[in-house]
């Protein structure tokens, strides 16, 4: 259950192409949760975050550095963050409650991808924390082969102005590292991303519903 300071969800965490949209998708579907995510199947009352989103890979992110500053840049992403933080107090006083990335993923970015600003990361880490972390581990090289070579990667999830395996490899590589360095004083669970999805939702679901208790202290399960 959220607490009256909105803590106790769970913050679902993983690489680019880890399968967390189908983890969460079916965590909402099949077994009523309730997920807080930017993706677009959420988004329906919140018109204003959706075009946000859009505009921020397709311009703002690309001409960061050139076009605009990147306190500019990372200043459009306040409001997607900010979204995240009301529907956590929207949420509050309910059970199974999980949210996609949390501002970790933006943040972390950002800094691996040389657009900073830290007044801005450190007013994010000021929000609620999550009760607990599950981490969706998946080999980077998976993560290659699930975009279909390349075919579905955006210029956010990569290194360098075009893409290719190897500096897509190697950002995943340094995501993984930063992500799990950000959450490193919550408790956090690592589940096999790259097992079937059945495997997955099932892995998933069973660490999910340990008690808060097990967890503390903990780091992980599977890989």
């Amino acid at each position: 259950m959220i607490r009256s300071d909105g803590t106790g969800f769970w913050a679902l965490l993983g690489p680019d192409l880890a399968g967390k949209s189908t983890v969460l998708r079916r965590l909402h579907d099949e077994h009523g949760w309730r997920v807080i995510s930017y993706d677009e199947r959420y988004l329906g009352p919140y018109p204003l975050i959706r075009q946000l989103r859009s505009s921020w890979i397709t311009d703002a992110f690309g001409w960061a550095g050139k076009r605009y500053s990147p306190e500019l840049v990372v200043s459009v992403l306040n409001p997607i963050v900010l979204y995240f933080r009301e529907e956590l107090a929207r949420a509050a006083g309910a059970d199974r409650v999980v949210i996609d990335s949390y501002y970790y993923k933006l943040l972390v970015k950002c800094r691996l991808l040389g657009v900073e600003h830290t007044p801005t990361f450190d007013y994010w880490r000021s929000f609620p924390q999550p009760g607990r972390v599950l981490y969706l581990d998946v080999p980077a090289e998976t993560a290659w082969a699930r975009s279909g070579d390349g075919t579905r990667v955006n210029r956010f999830e990569h290194y360098g102005p075009t893409v290719g395996r190897a500096d897509f490899v190697r950002l995943q590589t340094d995501l993984r590292a930063a992500l799990l360095a950000e959450v490193r004083d919550l408790p956090v669970r690592i589940v096999d991303g790259a097992a079937p999805p059945d495997e997955v939702v099932a892995a998933v679901l069973t660490t999910m519903r340990e008690p808060a208790v097990a967890m503390a202290g903990s780091r992980a399960v599977g890989r």
